[in-house]
């Protein structure tokens, strides 16, 4: 199907009253987020069993039409891998789409491909091979081509086929009810897209290897980064990289001139901003010890890891039977968590698998709840 470019106020409307009669719509974005702190939106797909459209938002204001159509409740709205999309559009929209069908859910409690990319289930499903000679392409560029055009057509058009061809199978499968448990954990607050202020200290390249004093200056240092990031909409290495982030916490500067030699004209770093960040690294210097954030992680202990292994064979045997992978059943991480606990495990300390009613639980749940009490 020829995919139709939205360019104007009025083609915009006119897609809004046929949408509106539609229960269900496949959604896709194109969009860019290499030099700025926030995606910027250059292109939303719609399509339905007779329509495929591209909504160009760069030629003119779709906020409000889109809104209309991708934040209403009765429209259920099909995406793949839907948290980068619904980022993007939360930011554009102001809210949240819902509610969602994401495909990449459906295949998982399918099939043993937990994070199945979209051309390959497109392949597997509907033994279609996608042209991927636009991955890479400049979504923000003006025009767009007619391969761009049909790139971005073909993603949604195949979208609304997958989902019907899924949700057959989830019927069949009796698990509908396992994918609208996962579809509930989705995103659908905007606390979902914000960064912890807490925890900013780990995605700082390198600070893992510190000790915990230094780490409360690459804290205080990736706090202040994260703001100026912020109001000034640029990715976090352009207003300081991590790696000089890391030597300002190995060799704290010891006044605001010393600073200069990791912070320089290159950076545009407003001499305020650099008080700032002299002021929070000062500040963090002096922090007692049991505020220092902690990267020390429990470990197992010899009958721990063999108890893990065991866990993991049950796991790994209960997923084949399935025909599922082991790990959106249930992860190592979960396991060592589990092991960990320091009081005999119950449902109550067990938010992956303590509902009664969740699939995972009733699956597998007790019986890894019942391994680990009887080892202990």
């Amino acid at each position: 199907m020829t995919p139709v470019l939205i360019k104007s106020s009025d083609a915009m409307d006119e897609l809004v009253t046929q949408l509106k009669k539609e229960k269900l719509i496949a959604v896709d974005t194109e969009f860019q987020r290499e030099t700025t702190y926030y995606p910027r939106l250059a292109l939303v797909q719609i399509a339905t069993d007779s329509i495929v459209a591209c909504i160009d938002p760069l030629a003119f204001n779709a906020r409000l039409a889109l809104q209309k159509i991708l934040l209403d409740p009765d429209i259920t709205k099909i995406f793949h891998s839907c948290s980068q999309d619904l980022e993007v559009l939360f930011y554009y929209l102001g809210a949240i789409p819902a509610p969602v069908y994401d495909t990449q859910i459906a295949n998982a409690l399918l099939t043993e491909h937990h994070q199945i990319g979209y051309a390959a289930l497109v392949e597997n499903e509907l033994n279609v091979q996608l042209d991927k000679s636009q991955t890479r392409t400049n979504w923000l560029q003006r025009p767009l081509t007619e391969k761009q055009i049909q790139y971005a057509g073909d993603d949604v058009f195949y979208l609304y086929q997958l989902e019907q061809k899924l949700d057959e199978q989830l019927h069949i499968k009796g698990r509908k009810s396992w994918f609208e448990e996962e579809s509930a954990n989705l995103p659908n607050d905007e606390k979902c897209f914000q960064v912890t202020p807490d925890s900013l200290w780990k995605r700082v390249k390198g600070a893992t290897r510190l000790n915990r004093n230094q780490l409360a200056i690459v804290q205080s240092i990736a706090v202040w980064r994260e703001k100026l990031a912020q109001e000034n909409d640029k990715i976090r290495k352009n207003i300081l990289a991590d790696d000089t982030i890391t030597q300002l916490a190995l060799t704290p500067p010891e006044d605001i001139s010393s600073l200069h030699q990791f912070v320089d004209r290159r950076h545009n770093i407003s001499n305020e901003e650099k008080q700032k960040l002299f002021d929070v690294i000062t500040t963090a210097r002096q922090s007692p010890a049991e505020q220092c954030p902690d990267n020390r992680f429990d470990t197992l202990g010899a009958q721990e890891k063999i108890l893990l292994k065991k866990l993991q064979h049950m796991v790994n045997e209960k997923a084949d039977e399935l025909g599922i992978s082991s790990a959106i059943l249930c992860s190592r991480k979960d396991l060592e968590k589990l092991i960990l606990l320091p009081d005999e495990p119950d449902q109550a300390q067990l938010p992956g698998l303590a509902n009664s009613q969740n699939w995972r639980y009733r699956c597998l749940g007790q019986f890894l709840i019942n391994a680990v009490k009887n080892a202990k």
